[in-house]
């Protein structure tokens, strides 16, 4: 939910209030110029579809059990957009600290590289869901 929040709120902000205009002194130092902030965006977008994907695995869990292929496929697939977001944000930032010479992006860089490691535990815990579901069909068989 804060999650939620923080986006909606973010969006509009960059969208429909002159705020932004303020720091648009600071952009002339990116790479990518006034597009830096939209590129960011797209990351969260990225972060925001895969806890809807991780919410949707959850619920599968508490309506059909912990070991299921419903709930194995939504964390993987949230563990990948996970994956995906941290790596390419992980990039970006690394790109914008060459460009600008600024140390304060070392901070983000260290919030990608959770959320790397985040999505790649996501995707350890699918696997054991499927091995779980898999178990759990051969020892319905062998009654």
């Amino acid at each position: 939910m804060i999650y939620i929040i923080h986006f909606f709120g973010n969006f509009y902000l960059t969208f429909f209030t002159d705020f932004t205009d303020q720091f648009e002194d600071l952009y002339k130092d990116f790479i990518f110029g006034y597009y830096t902030q939209f590129i960011s965006i797209a990351f969260s977008i990225l972060t925001f579809i895969g806890l809807l994907f991780i919410k949707n695995g959850l619920g599968v869990i508490i309506k059909e059990g912990f070991f299921n292929l419903k709930s194995a496929t939504k964390f993987k697939t949230g563990g990948k957009l996970f994956l995906i977001s941290g790596c390419l944000s992980l990039i970006f930032s690394i790109v914008l600290t060459y460009s600008s010479q600024e140390l304060i992006l070392f901070g983000v860089m260290g919030q990608d590289f959770l959320l790397l490691v985040i999505g790649f535990s996501l995707y350890i815990i699918a696997d054991i869901l499927q091995n779980g579901n898999q178990l759990k069909q051969e020892n319905e068989l062998t009654i």
